[in-house]
């Protein structure tokens, strides 16, 4: 048996751990943390999400018996997840998805006596475009006048994040990304003052008022568990105010639905033979080994994501336009796949690890290493409006990845063209074929390559050199 360890990301917990190991998530309980599991696990609620898939698939097992001791006194085996992605990397309508599945999981819960330590969309995964709560963790005996605990966390982590975006239409992202919790009551306030002239649904309630509670509790010695028991805090009016939240994400609507890239697909530049032999390259490639992972960086709108997914078991879809990747989610969620994610990612600012000791939500690139990758008509976009050199994007593509799959548009592409239009004489002069062929060839063994109809493009399947 090899051996567990545990989970960078798991220590706020003090009742249970996650360990990862022998093809499987471990989640561990102390004696506390095991009478809450032993009270609630049996409940209708709980049952019917492990039933729904909303809930991970929980197997209740003994901690010595997948190499645990003390102080652990009972454990969960789960699944593994395809590939573990954060808030930050999801879209508008992913958040709100996420959301109401945390709310309709904690009124389902709370009907069978159940409380919810927390609110967090990192006890949230999508497989796929399907989100399933993934901490066991969570659910805890509900108190007579316990509060919902999760309450602020759900604002600063959910309900901020969607209004920022769908009431300002200010991405949410980098603020999450800068903040592993979240948006302040008081941030919140500053970002959606009263002199915005249409009123926003939940502004008084959720963040004027959250605002100056807090403000209030900070300096106060009361008990506010007490005083949320006095007050009458039952499950009927914690119930209430759930419903309340589930209308009030409802409603939240994407502000902007256009962006730079959104009404842009770079099939457009393409004569259809040029797109047809783009096409069966792409499907020979990934289809002449088992391919266990595939990422396809710059999907746009998916085509060949969806490729790869014939010839593969899971595709992670990145994109750096948050609109394009939004459209894609909920075209997949449609269509109920569970086989393609689709995440908003900006190699350029991809980042490494956030939070406690920048190891508790690890970097992109440490959460999984890919099969082959597809980086399809994005090289140009990273070279000359962001200035990453060819090499430095080679070294990082050597690094993920065994085997690769790349287009490299000619100087003369008028997407290049495009690009260089309001570019300084003789800063990309080194954007040549010529130039990529030579740093490719240093770092992987070209197996095949195609230069399309058009002329201007050449696209190689490169594996990495030993």
């Amino acid at each position: 048996m090899s051996q567990l360890h545990q989970d960078s990301g798991s220590f706020r917990d003090p009742l249970s751990r996650v360990f990862v190991g022998n093809g499987e998530v471990v989640r561990a309980f102390t004696a506390v943390g095991a009478k809450d599991i032993e009270k609630v696990w049996k409940k209708p609620s709980i049952q019917n999400a492990l039933a729904s898939g909303e809930l991970i698939e929980s197997n209740l097992v003994s901690p010595s018996s997948v190499g645990l001791n003390d102080p652990w006194v009972t454990a969960m085996t789960h699944p593994l997840i395809p590939f573990i992605s954060y808030p930050y990397e999801w879209t508008f309508s992913m958040l709100k998805d996420a959301a109401q599945l945390q709310l309709k999981l904690t009124r389902e819960t709370l009907a069978d006596g159940i409380g919810l330590k927390d609110a967090t969309p990192y006890n949230v995964q999508f497989i796929g475009s399907r989100p399933q709560f993934i901490d066991a963790g969570s659910f805890e005996k509900r108190r007579k006048g316990d509060p919902w605990y999760g309450y602020r966390q759900f604002c600063e982590m959910y309900l901020y994040p969607l209004m920022m975006q769908g009431y300002l239409g200010v991405g949410f992202q980098q603020f999450l990304r800068g903040s592993v919790n979240g948006i302040s009551p008081d941030t919140m306030r500053k970002l959606l003052p009263a002199s915005i002239r249409r009123p926003r649904k939940g502004r008084l309630t959720h963040v004027v008022l959250h605002a100056a509670a807090q403000n209030r509790f900070a300096d106060s010695d009361n008990n506010m568990k007490s005083d949320a028991a006095k007050a009458g805090m039952n499950a009927q009016v914690l119930d209430a105010t759930l419903r309340k939240l589930q209308g009030i994400v409802k409603k939240i609507s994407l502000g902007d639905k256009k962006s730079t890239w959104s009404e842009y697909s770079e099939r457009g530049h393409y004569i259809e033979s040029s797109l047809d032999e783009k096409q069966k390259f792409v499907r020979d490639a990934v289809a002449s080994a088992p391919r266990k992972q595939v990422w396809d960086i710059g999907c746009n709108d998916g085509v060949f994501s969806r490729i790869a997914a014939a010839h593969s078991d899971y595709v992670v879809a990145m994109d750096a336009d948050p609109l394009v990747v939004d459209r894609l989610y909920n075209t997949l969620k449609a269509e109920k796949n569970e086989q393609i994610l689709p995440l908003y990612v900006d190699l350029t600012d991809s980042g490494g690890g956030v939070g406690w000791r920048g190891q508790e939500r690890p970097g992109v690139f440490d959460r999984g290493r890919p099969d082959i990758v597809m980086a399809l008509a994005v090289i140009h976009h990273m070279a000359i409006t962001f200035h990453v050199p060819l090499a430095s994007q080679l070294d990082m593509f050597r690094d993920l990845t065994p085997e690769l799959i790349i287009e490299m548009p000619h100087a003369d592409e008028p997407m290049v063209r495009k690009l260089l239009t309001n570019k300084r004489d003789g800063i990309h002069d080194d954007f040549t074929l010529e130039e990529f062929e030579r740093l490719l060839n240093e770092r992987f063994t070209v197996k095949s390559k195609m230069l399309l109809s058009s002329g201007t493009r050449t696209i190689f399947h490169a594996v990495r050199k030993a």
